[in-house]
């Protein structure tokens, strides 16, 4: 029997969420091997690039970027279209949602937890606001159930999803458990990839913490 693959990473969701549930979506055996502060040293040097998540194929070699480990599980857990036009408007709704989380990823930079806040909150004032909005207006437009359009979950999905309850899971502070109440189309596609029987049931298995977040609301489960 071939090797599974491995995903390295840490415990929280994070950057391989995405690949987590692809993975676990497409019913593809694989390994995680979580990261902390006492295995790091030992696992750093031997990634492509110094950071994590890292993928491990089956023959050793190892995949970096979160991006390229989605993608490519994604093709192997069939959530990547074929149709040309459908993976650029998967990867669009990926490419948006970075745009969105970066801001408050480098806000992690900053020296005190006041100012993480108050970075925080002038973001979902202002730019992320206007992002989030975008973001709304795409869901409600796709000409579909899904992002990429028809009626076949993408990993587009899976991502829009995994970062909209990043947001709001705990790990930000500032940002409030409620903020997808402004933005009710969001608010109502997160529970409706929530509620797909194989996330959710991800989700019972494994929704202490910060996953907590990730389960469908009481109202929609």
């Amino acid at each position: 029997m071939a090797k599974p693959l491995k995903l390295y990473y840490f415990e929280l969701p994070g950057r391989a969420e995405v690949a987590r549930l692809c993975l676990t979506i497409g019913n593809i055996p694989f390994e995680e091997v979580i990261i902390d502060g006492n295995n790091w040293p030992e696992y750093k040097p031997k990634t492509p690039f110094g950071q994590v998540p890292v993928l491990e194929l089956p023959d050793g070699k190892m995949i970096a970027q979160s991006g390229a480990i989605e993608r490519y599980v994604a093709k192997l857990a069939g959530l990547y279209p074929q149709d040309p036009l459908q993976a650029a408007l998967a990867d669009q709704a990926v490419f948006h949602m970075a745009d969105i989380w970066e801001p408050f990823a480098a806000t992690f930079r900053l020296p005190s937890p006041e100012e993480k806040v108050r970075a925080r909150q002038e973001l979902l004032a202002g730019k992320a606001k206007e992002k989030l909005t975008q973001l709304a207006r795409l869901v409600e437009t796709s000409g579909g159930e899904f992002i990429a359009g028809g009626d076949q979950l993408s990993y587009g999905d899976v991502a829009v999803f995994v970062w909209l309850s990043n947001m709001v899971c705990g790990l930000l502070d500032g940002v409030p458990p409620t903020l997808l109440d402004d933005y009710p189309a969001l608010k109502s596609f997160r529970n409706k990839i929530a509620s797909i029987p194989e996330i959710k049931a991800y989700y019972e298995k494994r929704g202490q913490g910060a996953r907590a977040a990730f389960k469908p609301d009481a109202a929609a489960a």
